[in-house]
């Protein structure tokens, strides 16, 4: 899971083109503009999908009829993206599918309250399991004593690990230092929209013509199937017929 939330700029869900819930850390709304032209070119026949410019990372996971998008600062993880993802779409997928039976149909928005607690839960999670990576070694030193004396508890390297700990503060630092905090360091500009709308179109295009000559290339090659067997039959009626003979009976 991811360890520092501050990396997730963006997250909503959408039913085909229309955002249902969202979460925005950047306090930008030019984020938002640009994640519903993201959802609007959604990659057809892709269940994930990918694409990273300008040091943000785009993420599609496509359950249909719904996507679940975020934008990931690049220094996520794919596999952290992943598992972000997929467990806000477990999390989601029966609580939406219980809201269209009970209200028939989902409008924009409508899903506001459940993706926020989803969010916190999922965030809750992640840091928990981060947490329990980091926890000492229990070794029972006493285990062939009789009496059983209580299991100490060490640190897997002993004191060196605190100069471990000092070295990640220093690094933590002097990221801060370099790029100050995330959340207030992204902002979107027009021609930020405008060039990452292009090139998930580009994408989207260039996939649609691969599909479109793979298939045309299927084509030919059952055409061209169909073309030999035909002169092979008809070679063959020339052999027993020998030659045009049988039309004249």
């Amino acid at each position: 899971m991811i360890s520092n939330p501050e990396l997730i700029h963006y997250a909503c869900i959408a039913k085909q083109t229309t955002i249902l819930a969202q979460h925005n850390t950047t306090n930008d709304p030019k984020i938002e503009s640009l994640a519903s032209q993201c959802i609007e070119q959604t990659p057809p026949n892709h269940s994930l999908f990918s694409h990273t410019h300008n040091n943000r990372t785009f993420t599609f996971l496509i359950d249909y009829p719904f996507t679940f998008f975020a934008i990931f600062n690049n220094l996520t993880l794919k596999s952290e993206t992943l598992a972000f993802l997929n467990a806000v779409k477990t999390a989601s997928r029966t609580a939406l599918d219980r809201q269209i039976q009970a209200s028939g149909d989902l409008h924009p928005m409508c899903f506001q309250l459940q993706f926020d607690s989803i969010i916190k839960e999922t965030l809750n999670f992640g840091s928990e399991l981060t947490g329990n990576s980091s926890n000492s070694i229990v070794i029972d030193r006493d285990c062939g004593n009789p009496r059983g004396k209580r299991p100490s508890t060490v640190p897997l390297l002993g004191k060196p690990l605190e100069g471990l700990k000092k070295k990640k503060r220093v690094v933590g630092s002097d990221l801060e230092g370099k790029d100050g905090n995330l959340e207030n360091k992204v902002e979107v500009s027009d021609s930020e929209v405008n060039v990452c709308n292009r090139d998930l179109k580009g994408m989207v295009n260039d996939h649609r013509q691969k599909a479109k000559h793979i298939w045309k290339k299927h084509v030919w090659v059952v055409l061209l199937l169909d073309l030999f067997v035909c002169a092979v039959l008809f070679v063959i009626w020339l052999w027993v017929c020998s030659g045009f003979k049988c039309m004249a009976y």
